[in-house]
């Protein structure tokens, strides 16, 4: 299931797609309500040409109600997609992301104030990344991450085709804009390969997260006692692993239990497990230390 706005990135991900596995794909388009009538069909008119030239369907679906800015869009957007790849029995979403919207995406992540995790950016195959009835069955992959948006463009003016131009890329309501065209602007004055420089720090932060979490894993499957509502830990050797570790470690020991962690939730824990002890509520549960015992409950 390819997800094509009509846009260049994901149309020209689309028919590259569409090539490469002849006979597999599906386009889905999704009008977020957050325009006017007449734009979003003219980018339904696009998916709609470039998957009848490719000989593949295309599935169409609008929100229910309009989402109230960018994470509720992402939101609804990603639901509906889910749905369809149950629909059509897919396992795999495919986007458009490009190497420049990983920059965008690093950049923001950092100005909102993100750790180690979050500044590895968007990883080429992830699990889905929003709740969803089957979403744990799915992975959403980025075939384009490392390719430019300006090749991209040219890819598309290669074959002749026309992609939708969508005008709320160019508002500076949105912070995704704001960074597209006035921080990454600026940074090429200081290096023209500024975009590339920050994917590739992401794919870096990224691979050391792989590292970290893998050492996390094997440390909570070692050390780790679980049933169905509890995960005990050992005190003393939680508080004793490097803090980098020991996040990962309460990630996934709450991950087990279906609570999620917050970097707030995260830095309170830490400081149970080497601390004096005591106690902290969790959206879902409680994290405990004491003696020699640290604990993750879940409510009942």
């Amino acid at each position: 299931m390819v997800a094509c706005s009509g846009g260049p990135d994901s149309t020209a991900t689309l028919i590259a797609i569409a090539r490469a596995h002849p006979g597999e794909v599906v386009a889905a388009t999704f009008d977020h309500g957050m325009r006017s009538t007449a734009e979003a069909e003219a980018d339904a008119a696009v998916v709609r040409r470039v998957s009848c030239d490719l000989g593949i369907s295309v599935i169409e679906g609008r929100a229910a109600s309009t989402p109230t800015g960018e994470a509720a869009a992402r939101t609804a957007r990603y639901r509906w997609l889910a749905r369809i790849c149950s629909k059509v029995s897919a396992s795999i979403g495919v986007t458009g992301h490009t190497r420049d919207d990983q920059a965008e995406t690093l950049l923001l992540r950092l100005s909102r104030g993100t750790g180690a995790r979050g500044a590895a950016g968007m990883a080429p195959s992830a699990p889905w990344p929003v709740a969803a009835p089957s979403a744990a069955s799915l992975r959403l992959v980025r075939p384009l991450l490392d390719v430019a948006r300006l090749e991209v463009e040219a890819y598309l003016a290669a074959l002749g085709v026309h992609a939708a131009h969508d005008a709320s890329n160019e508002s500076s309501e949105y912070a995704r804009n704001r960074v597209r065209h006035d921080v990454l602007p600026a940074l090429a004055t200081v290096n023209d390969q500024a975009v590339s420089h920050l994917a590739a720090f992401a794919d870096h932060q990224r691979e050391d997260d792989e590292a970290l979490s893998e050492w996390a894993e094997g440390w909570l499957n070692e050390h780790g006692k679980a049933s169905a509502s509890t995960v005990r830990l050992p005190r003393r050797a939680l508080g004793a692993l490097p803090a980098a570790v020991r996040a990962r470690v309460l990630t996934a020991a709450a991950g087990r239990l279906g609570i999620r962690l917050g970097e707030a939730h995260l830095e309170r824990l830490g400081s149970l497990a080497s601390g004096a002890g005591g106690r902290v509520t969790l959206a879902g549960g409680l994290g405990e230390a004491r003696g020699t015992v640290f604990e993750l409950r879940r409510d009942a």
